[in-house]
């Protein structure tokens, strides 16, 4: 059997590169720390949870710094922190703001935008500024959601990841004269940590125990996550397989584009 040639290997290398993973304590996050990590990239874990992402960062050989994606001036401090910044991987979001639009309240609208959206925003902003003011050539990588294709979760997220998907077009052509790839990623049913302890009660439901009758969560929901193509369910690593893709050479040429990661959930 010959062996791989070492520049179809090498187009996946992240050796001497920055990268910043915000969110990236548990979950899909880490799982995209630890592997953009093995690929070689220096990996700083901005998170609100700083021991955890001390726990992750000290296990990869990284650094962790403590990051509120929904405050701007604390998105600068972390880009600032971090030093160099070639790729910054948008990861940090919540979904327990879930639910009919008939139960949620204002306050839980604002906070499922606040993190879901405008989070991706400021830290964009302080990334792209950086990496324009320092000469670098950068990517930026923004995890959305199947839920921003297809209705779920409610307004709150359902809305926020939506706009995630064509905020990365938008920033695409706006940041392309400087060299600067914007792609993202949205990820299909994973299950995670977050999940995990919403089962077991540790957490409070994802949807209201007694909501208010809504065509979201329904049959057709269930139906739909019952029902993906491949017959399984996703793993955190195959989302954090995508975002190296699309932040290494071998996706040089392409900028703009929301990749799907869902086991064909989107397609039925």
């Amino acid at each position: 059997m010959p062996s791989v040639d070492p520049s179809i290997a090498s187009l996946l290398s992240l050796d001497g590169r920055c990268a910043l993973v915000t969110g990236g304590a548990t979950g899909i996050g880490e799982s995209i720390a630890r592997v953009l990590a093995a690929a070689g990239a220096r990996v700083v874990i901005g998170d609100i949870d700083l021991d955890g992402a001390e726990a992750v960062a000290a296990d990869i050989g990284g650094r962790a710094l403590e990051l509120d994606v929904t405050d701007p001036a604390s998105a600068e401090r972390a880009i600032a922190e971090a030093d160099c910044i070639d790729l910054l991987v948008n990861n940090a979001g919540t979904y327990l703001e879930a639910g009919s639009i008939l139960d949620q309240t204002h306050a839980s609208w604002q906070r499922s935008i606040d993190v879901n959206l405008a989070g991706v925003f400021n830290c964009a902003k302080a990334a792209a500024t950086a990496m324009v003011t320092g000469g670098r050539p950068g990517s930026i990588v923004n995890i959305s959601s199947v839920d921003g294709i297809l209705a779920c979760l409610g307004a709150g997220y359902d809305s926020a990841k939506a706009a995630v998907i064509h905020m990365t077009r938008s920033l695409a052509v706006d940041l392309a004269p400087h060299a600067i790839r914007v792609n993202g990623v949205a990820p299909g049913n994973v299950p995670v940590q977050t999940l995990d302890r919403i089962h077991a009660g540790e957490l409070p439901p994802l949807w209201p125990a007694n909501s208010s009758r809504s065509g979201l969560m329904g049959p057709m929901m269930r139906q739909r996550s019952s029902n993906i193509p491949l017959g399984r369910k996703g793993r955190p690593e195959h989302i954090a397989h995508a975002v190296l893709y699309l932040a290494s050479a071998a996706a040089d040429y392409v900028t703009g584009h929301t990749l799907v990661v869902d086991g064909g959930w989107t397609l039925v």
